[in-house]
């Protein structure tokens, strides 16, 4: 499914809702934002796996060069641990 929208002078876009309704995005809902080559991918956060927040980690290694990087390993180990509480 495509449909056009228009970027706002803020960055905002509009999905339409038979966009949001085949996604299963609701009001209120998170969604991830990522460049994938020249494309922008939006997924739900809802009812994310734990093999989905790994595969996050992964694919946002090394994103924040100038980032200090224990803190990097702190917050990775903060979510990691909440990965590991979920049922």
């Amino acid at each position: 499914m495509r449909s056009v929208v228009k970027v706002s002078s803020k960055g905002q876009i509009v999905l339409p809702a038979a966009v949001r309704r085949k996604a299963g995005i609701d009001r209120g809902d998170l969604l991830t934002a990522h460049a994938v080559g020249g494309k922008v991918v939006l997924e739900p956060l809802k009812n994310r796996g734990t093999a989905d927040w790994q595969r996050i980690l992964r694919d946002t290694a090394g994103i924040w060069p100038d980032v200090d990087l224990d803190y990097v390993y702190r917050l990775r180990r903060a979510v990691q641990e909440r990965l590991e509480e979920r049922p």
